[in-house]
């Protein structure tokens, strides 16, 4: 119980020492020093949580999840450039007051940086939570907890964003947690990188597509 409640207090300390600098912030003007800051600050808390569990760590490496992981990485920081030949930027949605921590999707190379590895951070952080602090756990139990924790930190939210994206984001967690759990402990680590990352993409992508009516 002691080790349990440790491991607890250090994972949220690094999330809340990493997060501090990024949570609730719009990055209107982000400056490249501020992105590339924030980014290494996420890369260096990934690594610790890595280190952690690295004695527990199974990866699927294999070239079809390296090519899908490679491929995704590539899209996520070609996409700001590409997009502008061919979709118009969402001046009318990110402009109303409920959106304005969508910073995502004005698909900024700024912005997109410290995203991508935020979320290699989050990956990290799922890895800690799934193989460290859950670690004993029989799989069924383990990933019925991973997601009920997934989904809390998703809640969490509301400090931060509108209720609406909260929720949003909440009701995505749930599912993707699950199959995340899944394969995780089937070692598909990089999968599960690539889903996210194109997930956000895909998800911010699309408002430089579509009519004013048609946006969720």
């Amino acid at each position: 119980m002691n080790t349990l409640i440790l491991q607890t207090l250090f994972f949220l300390v690094i999330a809340v020492i990493t997060y501090l600098p990024y949570k609730g912030k719009d990055f209107k003007n982000v400056s490249w020093r501020r992105a590339l800051i924030l980014s290494v600050l996420f890369l260096l808390s990934s690594t610790i949580f890595v280190v952690e569990i690295y004695q527990n760590l199974y990866i699927n490496l294999n070239l079809i999840t390296l090519g899908i992981f490679t491929l995704v990485t590539l899209l996520w920081f070609f996409t700001p450039k590409i997009i502008r030949f061919y979709g118009k930027y969402p001046k009318v949605f990110l402009e109303e007051k409920i959106n304005e921590m969508r910073f995502l999707a004005k698909l900024e190379p700024r912005t997109m940086t410290i995203k991508y590895f935020e979320v290699l951070f989050q990956q990290a952080g799922f890895l800690f939570i799934f193989l460290k602090i859950l670690g004993n756990l029989p799989i069924d139990n383990r990933i019925l907890l991973f997601t009920l924790i997934v989904g809390i930190f998703h809640l969490g939210n509301i400090l931060f964003m509108h209720a609406k994206w909260t929720l949003i984001y909440f009701a995505l967690s749930v599912p993707m947690a699950i199959v995340f759990g899944y394969m995780i402990s089937q070692g598909f680590i990089l999968l599960t990188a690539s889903i996210h990352l194109a997930f956000y993409l895909i998800f911010n992508a699309r408002y430089w597509f579509l009519k004013k009516e048609e946006i969720l």
